[in-house]
């Protein structure tokens, strides 16, 4: 019996098929063993708030069945939507993670599952923002990356960038964050990690402001930062899963009206250990 997870990844595969949208640029396998400066979002995918929707939440069903890990930690290879439009008003090269079939359970139904959700968000911009030329000889153009925070044989987080250049004002910059709980193949919630979100959010709130004001330096602003990080669950909604904490990005503007770029803070996870669910998915990380 195929278990119920994988069955839906059959389904959304053939979804794939049917609408016939995507090139899939050539699988490449990426190293995790030595993390270098190029696991960063490039430069050139930080700019202005976006204005492309999140696509649909996707995520795979509750409850799932779990299954044993393998003591290694998955291969993951980079995927990516490449299209351009055959009048030559847009282009789009979205780069996202995959995990290669048979390095744990659940690659191909979480496969499916992120290349939906990747998949969605270049469709509403193709037939949103991008569909007319705004600036005369201006080609519309949507690049993305993405940033691998933590990869175990049990959990994977990612962190996704892109880029939306379809405007006549400067590009509008996205991010979105992916965690997976990987003997599941389900995306990890906030409630999985936190007994107590409330509290968890104040804590979050109060690590980053301490942060920001060195990493901001003169573009901090009180006001702007207070409001940025109040402790709502809509302020932190960008959160990884890392080795040393949780990892919050802040969308363009956030925390700084002037700043170009994506500010991120790391939050201790003894900072977060009164506020957590002790047999959680991190439990370990966390020093339970």
């Amino acid at each position: 019996m195929l278990p119920v997870a994988g069955v839906l990844g059959l389904c959304v595969v053939g979804v794939f098929i049917a609408m016939n949208v995507l090139v899939t640029a050539a699988p490449i396998a990426l190293n995790f063993n030595s993390p270098s400066p190029s696991d960063s979002p490039s430069p050139s995918l930080l700019g202005s708030p976006t204005i492309i929707p999140f696509a649909t939440d996707t995520s795979i069903p509750t409850p799932a069945p779990s299954a044993s890990v393998p003591d290694s930690r998955p291969t993951i290879i980079n995927s990516a939507i490449s299209e351009s439009d055959p009048n030559g008003i847009w282009t789009v090269y979205m780069g996202y993670p995959s995990f290669l079939a048979g390095t744990t359970p659940w690659a191909d139904a979480i496969d499916a599952d992120i290349g939906l959700e990747v998949q969605t968000r270049v469709i509403q911009w193709e037939q949103g923002p991008a569909s007319n030329r705004q600036v005369s000889g201006k080609m519309n153009v949507l690049s993305g990356a993405f940033k691998t925070e933590l990869l175990t044989p049990s959990l994977a987080s990612f962190t996704l960038t892109w880029e939306d250049d379809a405007s006549a004002s400067q590009p509008a910059t996205g991010v979105e964050t992916l965690n997976y709980d990987l003997s599941t193949g389900q995306r990890i919630a906030f409630d999985d990690l936190f007994s107590d979100a409330d509290l968890a959010l104040i804590a979050m709130s109060n690590a980053a402001d301490s942060q920001l004001i060195d990493q901001l330096g003169n573009n901090y602003d009180q006001a702007v930062v207070a409001e940025g990080i109040s402790p709502s669950r809509t302020n932190f909604i960008h959160w990884a899963i890392t080795a040393v904490g949780m990892k919050i990005t802040f969308a363009e503007h956030q925390v700084a009206k002037s700043l170009s770029s994506l500010p991120a803070v790391v939050v201790p996870w003894v900072s977060l250990r009164s506020a957590m669910v002790q047999t959680g998915p991190v439990a370990k990380l966390a020093g339970f």
